[in-house]
């Protein structure tokens, strides 16, 4: 099958972005999967036997440790795939991976990608290249979690669902944002209520619909952007992780984090 044509055909950037000739060793061992809200795709220290190249939906990186309740440290979309420890000297995982918001993915053995990336050293290279963008995303979580106040980073992390959603209905509840930030649902009650006054955002039962992307930019300041401009530098990105911008909605006011 011809590399163009495999492209049309995903919506993971990451294989639309590889070297063609790699498309074409993983083409025949790709399947395609549903994935449902809160299934686990991967438990901390216990092996998986699949990769998952997302297309569709979020996964959320949850540190669990000893702790009470998990902790979102990271997201995987469409930019991305969760897996990655079967790379690094064969590694099992270290957090869980969790579908915050259902989707699909293409789906190929462990067995099968290292047996592909044996077979082409620029494919793991590639790959390689993507677990750095993952520790740019999580250096900037931990920036974030230590200056930012609890408003401006519930609002990095809408932003940071709605590129790999791409669309301005997200299907969150306050339990999905608790986890997302570690804080108490009062205190994203106290949040949403302060973005909505801005006109940023509109919340519901279950979700929260992107009103002023361009607001919620402003507002997050430095704490927004970093991470996303380094996935584009790292991989080279021929295309934007994020979606097309939502119109400013009338009345909406910038506010400095």
């Amino acid at each position: 099958m011809q590399g163009n044509a495999i492209v049309a055909r995903t919506g993971n950037y990451l294989l639309a972005g590889m070297a063609p000739q790699d498309r074409q060793i993983l083409w025949p061992d790709l399947h395609s999967e549903e994935l449902p809200a809160r299934a686990y795709l991967e438990r901390t220290g216990h092996r998986s036997e699949n990769i998952y190249f997302i297309e569709a939906g979020v996964i959320s990186l949850l540190e669990t440790g000893d702790l009470r309740e998990p902790v979102e440290v990271g997201l995987i979309g469409r930019e991305g795939m969760v897996g990655v420890s079967s790379l690094v000297a064969d590694l099992l995982p270290q957090r869980d991976s969790y579908v915050q918001i259902a989707g699909r993915a293409l789906v190929i053995t462990r067995s099968g990608l290292l047996r592909a990336t044996r077979s082409s050293d620029g494919l793991l290279t590639y790959l390689l290249r993507y677990v750095q963008t993952q520790i740019a995303q999580m250096s900037l979580n931990v920036s974030a979690s230590v200056r930012a106040n609890v408003q401006a980073r519930l609002a990095r992390k809408l932003l940071m669902y709605h590129d790999r959603v791409g669309l301005d209905d997200l299907p969150l509840t306050h339990e999905n944002m608790s986890i997302m930030l570690g804080v108490r649902r009062a205190s994203i009650t106290h949040a949403i209520h302060l973005l909505e006054g801005e006109g940023w955002i509109r919340a519901q039962r279950g979700l929260v619909t992107i009103r002023d992307r361009h607001g919620l930019e402003s507002y997050c300041g430095p704490f927004y952007g970093v991470a996303e401009s380094r996935y584009d530098q790292i991989m080279n990105a021929q295309r934007p992780i994020h979606p097309v911008r939502s119109p400013q909605a009338p009345g909406a006011a910038g506010i400095s984090a």
